[in-house]
């Protein structure tokens, strides 16, 4: 940085012809107090570090600075500098960064699947084998049939075609999400579902089972180590207590202008009911509603955006906190390997970045998966799409850099705050909420941490 120019105002600082040919780093605009960085590449201390910045290691300093996201270009970037990060928000003196990618390509499941082992066909013969699926008074016995010379893979087709096919649909996660896979020596039954009554299995007769030792379904258990009770809320704007609520306000006005719900009777404020525009706008049932708000964007963000700052249930819990004490859980699968109980904080402790030569904090341990807070404050000003990257400062830095961007339409990371059971909290790019989500789905695994 060679010198600040100052200027009385903006039409001062575009006039000036030879701002740029003096290669000057920083122009104050004294009217509006407004500093800004012209050039490429700007370096600034982390007290100058914006939303959009992107974190680097400097290694000619030895620190970790910023460059500006508005001057950053990535074919320009010297090698000294090495991108770590970018900055999705400050508070205070603290330095919100998110990673450059997902810890993983993909997505992952928040909780690991629930499986047993079955053995003990007669391949030669064929034959039949009887399971029962569900607890009661939910339980039903189902019978499949295998032939003479089968082999596992075609003993597990014979299990898969029998629960798809029937009613229900047993590979479905409302009644259990069961499925078979051959191993070398038996068929691995594995569940995914939010439905604990539903992820029981027996054997009636035709083989055996085997469990793992903890025989524990992690997707339909509580932790036991982020929430207190059985349930954890996020809070609305007006004072409602919900497993959801807004967090990306274009997102969420895209959807629930057109998908809220068509009243049948009066809707007051404070209601946990979302009603779509149309109603707003025209039904008897929504009249004290028009009275305390001037358009249907005012009262979807004035009733049912997440209220932040705030000082109520998983907004409060801290994702670094939370990774930690989940993230290092394993258990023994059915194939006798030791395997994480949530592979979605598993995954954002192994993240690191890794500076040759250098120690700069951020290597493997040094990130986390967000709270619910954090993934507020990373999605709740990210553009939906790539048309409009550029007035969004943090996917424009990650667009430059050719890194995971974090759009508000089509990503869906998780947190790593617990609602209950079976589920625990995600940004829903469906809807642009923070919302509860199954722990058997899958979502990005994007660790975030703060300098």
């Amino acid at each position: 940085m060679s010198q600040v120019n100052k200027y009385a105002d903006r039409a001062a600082y575009a006039s000036d012809t030879y701002r740029l040919s003096t290669l000057s780093a920083v122009s104050l605009i004294a009217g509006d107090n407004e500093i800004i960085y012209d050039g490429v590449n700007v370096v600034v201390g982390k007290d100058a570090a914006a939303t959009g910045d992107c974190a680097v290691y400097d290694k000619t300093a030895g620190a970790i600075r910023f460059v500006k996201g508005a001057t950053l270009s990535a074919a320009q970037l010297p090698e000294s500098l090495a991108p770590l990060a970018v900055v999705y928000a400050r508070q205070g003196d603290k330095v919100l960064i998110v990673s450059l990618d997902n810890a993983i390509n993909g997505n992952i499941q928040w909780a690991g699947p629930y499986e047993v082992a079955l053995s003990g066909f007669d391949l030669t013969a064929g034959g039949t084998i009887v399971l029962k699926l569900g607890s009661d008074p939910v339980a039903a016995e189902v019978s499949i049939t295998y032939t003479a010379g089968a082999t596992l893979a075609d003993v597990a087709s014979a299990i898969n075609a029998t629960l798809k096919g029937g009613t229900p649909n047993y590979s479905s996660a409302d009644y259990g999400g069961w499925a078979a896979t051959a191993a070398d020596n038996f068929v691995v039954m594995g569940s995914n579902t939010y439905n604990a009554s539903r992820a029981a299995i027996a054997v009636v007769s035709g083989c055996t089972i085997r469990r793992t030792p903890e025989d524990i379904n992690y997707q339909t258990t509580l932790t036991g180590v982020l929430i207190e009770g059985v349930i954890e809320y996020v809070r609305r704007k007006n004072g409602i207590n919900s497993s959801f609520a807004g967090c990306n306000p274009e997102k969420f006005l895209q959807y629930y202008s057109a998908n809220g719900t068509v009243p049948k009777s009066n809707v007051p404020l404070g209601s946990a009911t979302i009603v779509n525009q149309a109603s707003f706008e025209t039904s008897e049932f929504c009249a004290e509603l028009r009275a305390a708000y001037a358009d249907y964007a005012s009262y979807l963000f004035g009733e049912h955006m997440a209220e932040y700052p705030s000082a109520y249930g998983a907004m409060l819990r801290d994702g670094r906190t939370n990774t930690a004490k989940i993230g290092r859980l394993q258990f023994t699968d059915i194939y006798g390997q030791s395997k994480p109980c949530y592979p979605a904080a598993a995954a954002a402790l192994e993240y690191g970045v890794a500076v040759e030569g250098a120690t700069t904090g951020l290597e493997a341990g040094g990130w986390w998966l967000p709270s619910v807070e954090e993934v507020y404050l990373l999605m709740h000003d990210r553009v939906l799409t790539a048309d409009d990257v550029e007035r969004d400062p943090v996917n424009r830095t990650l667009a430059r850099l050719g890194k995971t961007t974090c759009y508000g339409s089509g990503y869906y990371p998780w947190t790593s705050c617990e609602c209950d059971s079976a589920r625990e909290y995600s940004y829903s790019a469906t809807i642009g909420l923070i919302s509860n989500t199954n722990k058997h789905s899958k979502g990005a695994s994007r660790p975030v941490s703060a300098l």
